[in-house]
């Protein structure tokens, strides 16, 4: 599967004359706040209404409580590739974008007192946003999206110290998808 997708990657980058592409970076601060996520995305415009992008969050860190059963964590290994169609023009007004998306993830949420942990999953994002130009090089975005994909291993605790196992194996799962408020410069 990651072979097709760069292929495909590729094959659009080829398709596109190199005076049409603009670069972007971008990170979200709803990831930083969320925990100290660390993130990035990559973009380029490969035709007025389409880009690709990729980009990852990386979080190793946990936060324990005074209580030794209720350790708050978001940790998370994720890395992503996709596409982006642009209603109006690219890196501005409205957009939704597919992505296929790695995903390795230790999870109890900020109020949550169980522990979710999903190993290897793999699949597929829709997302929804629009930008705002702020400025030739500098825009803000707000988006959403789901992602739907199998773990291929797959625990629920009850909760993180104790690890009474509720559910394991391998899982399907359907979870909403990187709420964001991204800062982009665009070259």
């Amino acid at each position: 599967m990651r072979k097709r997708l760069f292929t495909l990657l590729t094959a659009l980058t080829l398709c596109v004359s190199a005076s049409a592409q603009k670069w972007s970076v971008q990170t979200n601060a709803l990831d930083w706040l969320a925990l100290g996520t660390a993130n990035a995305e990559v973009g380029m415009s490969v035709s007025r209404h389409f880009s690709i992008m990729a980009g990852g969050r990386y979080n190793p860190w946990e936060l324990k409580t005074g209580d030794p059963e209720v350790i708050v964590r978001n940790q998370q290994r994720t890395a992503y590739i996709g596409v982006r169609y642009w209603t109006w023009y690219v890196n501005s007004g409205f957009w939704t974008g597919i992505k296929a998306q790695y995903l390795d993830f230790s999870n109890t949420g900020i109020w949550r007192e169980a522990l979710k942990e999903g190993r290897e999953g793999i699949g597929g994002g829709l997302s929804l946003g629009y930008t705002y130009m702020l400025g030739k090089h500098f825009n803000i975005e707000a988006s959403a999206g789901a992602w739907a994909g199998k773990f291929k291993d797959y625990h629920f605790y009850s909760s993180p110290e104790k690890k009474h196992v509720r559910e394991e194996g391998s899982k399907t799962c359907l979870y909403p998808d990187n709420p964001a408020i991204s800062f982009v410069y665009v070259f």
